[in-house]
């Protein structure tokens, strides 16, 4: 009879102390390096649909972020990093670290304008006129313009917004710049050099930086009929930072 007592009151502590101790809770952790300017969805595990969620972001003016069918969706306002975290009343249940990327690097490599024989309408350069005889003039101009700045070096400092360039040729120069999504502003010497920027497909830390020299050749040839001239060149970021174990 005392063991058959002792046995129910050892259940019902073990039943008591089970039910009363709190399991170990570790919310979900995520990051995420993405560009000023740019929104992107990050998945989760968490089902969004069995809370009610809010998010907070550390820093607004970094980023922000909403819940969407997508899942959570990221939003950048300015470079920076914050966190982000997803919210069940007081309970944590996932944190986002967001890295938000200006452009800059320590070290970027131009690589020169694409080749491709036989074709002045390859993307490297783009020339539009209706008298033939003028793209292929423009064309090696073109090429020997660039030759110079052929493994030029640049750095881009995204903190002071400010760019060097060497070659090997002998020029050097240093201004300050200007980026978003579309577009790269060059400032040096009085002179304000605007172009095209894009990130490159198929290369890794690649970048396509595309000049319009449509203006200058139109006043050059005003009868050949010019509606485009464009020359992308090809630079490689070889500046690669790591922070938290994100790549950029």
């Amino acid at each position: 009879m005392r063991f058959a007592i002792f046995l129910l009151i050892a259940s019902l502590f073990i039943s008591f102390y089970g039910c009363s101790k709190e399991e170990p809770y570790e919310p979900e952790k995520k990051s995420i390096s993405i560009w000023e300017g740019e929104t992107s969805h990050i998945s989760i595990e968490t089902d969004l649909t069995r809370y009610n969620c809010t998010l907070q972001s550390d820093d607004q003016e970094i980023a922000t972020a909403t819940i969407d069918k997508m899942g959570i969706c990221i939003i950048t306002h300015k470079s920076g990093s914050t966190m982000i975290r997803l919210l069940d009343n007081d309970k944590i249940l996932c944190e986002i670290f967001v890295y938000v990327k200006y452009f800059g690097s320590p070290e970027i490599i131009d690589w020169g304008i694409p080749l491709k024989e036989g074709n002045p309408g390859y993307p490297g350069i783009t020339i539009k006129a209706t008298d033939l005889r003028i793209p292929p003039e423009i064309e090696k101009e073109l090429r020997e313009e660039s030759k110079p700045f052929i493994s030029a070096i640049y750095t881009f400092n995204q903190n002071t917004k400010k760019f060097t360039i060497e070659t090997f040729s002998g020029i050097s120069y240093e201004g300050s710049y200007e980026w978003n999504l579309t577009s790269l502003t060059l400032m040096h010497d009085g002179k304000k050099e605007k172009y095209g920027f894009k990130f490159a497909t198929g290369m890794s830390h690649g970048y396509i930086i595309e000049a319009d020299k449509t203006e200058k050749y139109q006043q050059r040839y005003p009868d050949a009929g010019i509606t485009e001239v464009k020359v992308n060149h090809v630079w490689k970021d070889n500046g690669i930072i790591q922070l938290r174990g994100l790549t950029f």
